[in-house]
C-alpha cells in the first residue's frame, strides 16, 4: 500500500483508537470494531478468546453479527465449522498468521457445508474470511486470540490489500488486548487506578511522553531495587522517577528502541506485544521480560488525560510460575482430577513421573492427558507447556 500521509493520518487515528480499548473495554464492540472494519472494508467482524469463557478474563465482541447467532454457533455448529477445522489442520493458530478463508475451504465446499447451509447463511455477510491470530497458541505471555472480518458473495473478494491492512493493525490489536489481559481481574473490571496497579503481582511501569518512568508499582520497585540487572536512572533533567535502564549494553539498547517506539505508536513498526525484550539478570540464575503497550489517550490511571503515555510490565523469570487450580478448571472445563495433573505435567517429564508424584497409574495419567490436549485444543507437550504458561503469566 502506498504510505499516502492521508493513509498516515487515517491509521494513526485508527491506532490511537485501538489502544484506548486496553483499559476500557467497552469501547471495543462501540467504537474500535466498526471503526477497524471500516478499515478492512468488511460489514461484519468478531474479536474474541476461544479458550477463555467470559468469566475468567475471556471476551468476545462483536460488529454486524448479533449475539444470538454467535450463541446459536458455539452450542450447536462448532464442531461443524470447516474454517476451523481446516485451521486447526493447516497449523495455523500461530502468532499473527493472516488468512483468507479461500486459502482454507474453497468456496464451493464451504457453501454445500451444513455449516453455511444451517449457520452463516443466517447472515448474508458471512460468505468471506479474512481472519488473524492476535495471539495463538504458541503464545506464552497472553490467552490466544482471534480477530475475523466478512463479506457477503455480493461483496468484492477479500485481497491481499486487506490482509495487508489486517497485518497492520494486528501487532496494535495485540498491545492493547495484551493490557486489557493483564489488567482484568476476576470480576472483568480494569485496573485503571495507581492503587489498583500497585496490588498486581507482576512489575508494572507508567512512562510519560517522553518515555520517562512515571510510575512504578510496588512489584516493579523491588525489581528495580534488587540491584538484579534493571534501575531507574535519574537525571537532572529527567522527569518523574527517571530513565529505565538495563546493566547489560544490548538489553539497554533494546529497552531505548521499544520505548521509543512505543510512546510514538509507529503505525507500521509497531512489534508485536509477544514479542519482549530479556533483560539478563546480574546472577545470571534467570532473566527479565519486559512487554510494552502505548496507552489511549483517555485512559485514567488517577491522573489527568494523556499523563501517561505508555505502559510496561516487567516479570522475573526467577519467580516460581503459579497456576490457580480453580481458575485453569473453570476456564478449560477441566475437572479436579485433570487439573491436578495438567498442573503435575508442568513439572514433570514423563506420565509415570506424574503418577509418582500423584500416586495413581500411568494409564490413568495418559487417559487423562489426552483429554487435557483436547480440552486445551493443544496436541503436543510443547504447545501444551506453552498454552499453560500463558495462561499463568495473565492472570493477577
Amino acid at each position: 500500500m502506498d504510505r499516502t500521509n492521508e493513509e498516515l493520518t487515517r491509521l494513526s487515528d485508527l491506532i490511537g483508537l485501538i489502544y484506548e480499548g486496553a483499559t476500557d473495554p467497552s469501547r471495543w464492540t462501540r467504537d474500535i470494531l466498526p471503526a477497524v472494519a471500516e478499515y478492512i472494508q468488511a460489514p461484519a467482524c468478531i474479536l474474541y478468546s476461544p479458550l477463555h469463557t467470559a468469566q475468567n478474563s475471556g471476551y468476545f465482541f462483536l460488529h454486524g453479527i448479533t449475539q444470538e447467532h454467535v450463541d446459536q454457533y458455539v452450542h450447536k455448529y462448532y464442531d461443524e465449522d470447516v474454517w476451523k477445522i481446516a485451521f486447526a489442520e493447516k497449523n495455523l493458530y500461530t502468532t499473527g498468521s493472516v488468512v483468507l478463508g479461500d486459502e482454507l475451504v474453497p468456496r464451493a465446499q464451504l457453501l454445500a457445508s451444513n455449516f453455511y447451509k444451517e449457520c452463516l447463511s443466517r447472515n448474508q455477510n458471512m460468505v468471506q474470511l479474512l481472519t488473524g491470530m492476535v495471539f495463538g497458541l504458541d503464545s506464552t505471555t497472553s490467552v490466544p486470540a482471534i480477530c475475523s472480518f466478512f463479506r457477503g458473495s455480493h461483496h468484492p473478494d477479500f485481497d491481499e490489500e486487506n490482509r495487508a491492512r489486517l497485518r497492520l493493525v494486528l501487532p496494535h490489536l495485540s498491545r492493547s488486548l495484551g493490557v486489557m489481559q493483564r489488567l482484568r481481574s476476576a470480576e472483568l473490571t480494569v485496573a485503571t487506578s495507581l492503587a489498583a496497579l500497585d496490588r498486581l503481582p507482576s512489575g508494572v511501569l507508567l512512562l510519560d511522553g517522553s518515555g520517562a518512568v512515571a510510575f512504578a508499582n510496588r512489584s516493579a520497585r523491588r525489581m528495580l531495587k534488587d540491584g538484579e540487572g534493571l534501575r531507574l536512572r535519574k537525571l537532572t533533567h529527567t522527569a518523574g522517577l527517571g530513565d529505565l535502564v538495563a546493566e547489560d549494553a544490548a538489553a539497554c539498547s533494546s529497552i531505548n528502541d521499544a520505548i521509543s517506539a512505543t510512546v510514538n505508536r509507529d503505525p507500521y513498526a509497531t512489534p508485536h506485544f509477544s514479542q519482549c525484550v530479556t533483560v539478563p539478570q546480574t546472577s545470571g540464575v534467570a532473566s527479565y521480560t519486559l512487554q510494552f503497550s502505548a496507552l489511549g489517550d483517555h485512559t485514567e490511571f488517577g491522573a489527568q488525560s494523556g499523563a501517561y503515555a505508555a505502559i510496561v510490565f516487567i516479570a522475573d523469570g526467577a519467580q516460581q510460575v503459579q497456576i490457580d487450580q480453580a481458575s485453569l478448571q473453570s476456564a478449560y472445563g477441566l475437572t479436579t482430577a485433570e487439573a491436578r495433573v495438567a498442573m503435575a505435567l508442568l513439572e514433570c517429564s514423563s506420565a509415570q513421573e506424574v503418577a509418582d508424584k500423584l500416586g495413581t497409574s500411568p494409564h490413568t495419567v495418559n487417559t487423562q492427558i489426552k483429554r487435557i490436549y483436547t480440552k486445551l485444543g493443544v496436541n503436543t507437550r510443547a504447545r501444551f507447556v506453552k498454552l499453560m504458561m500463558g495462561f499463568a503469566s495473565h492472570r493477577s
